[in-house]
């Protein structure tokens, strides 16, 4: 009787898992949810939060992809400037 059970259990978990995997949303929605927990666990959520709320403002010359970010932006708004001036001047 238990070995039947258990057969059972697992061709229901088998076909669950089948269905989930098979779709691409629920598929990402339980990849997230288990990172999620994961980071939970960890400790590392509250780490990574301690280091947002340490950032902000104050860009560290050795975190290379903010100072990369800060710059892009920067040269955007120099670009829809100097897009505007030639505008103006045609």
């Amino acid at each position: 009787m238990a070995k039947k059970s258990m057969i059972a259990s697992v061709a229901a978990v088998a076909g669950a898992t089948t269905v989930i995997l098979g779709k691409r949303n629920l598929r990402t929605k339980l990849s997230r949810s288990i990172q999620s927990l994961y980071r939970k666990i960890s400790g590392e959520e509250k780490r990574i939060e301690k280091e947002k709320k340490e950032n902000i403002g104050h860009s560290s010359p050795y975190d290379y992809e903010d100072n990369k970010m800060v710059g892009e932006g920067a040269l955007t708004s120099v670009q829809y400037y100097n897009n505007k001036q030639q505008k103006s001047h045609q």
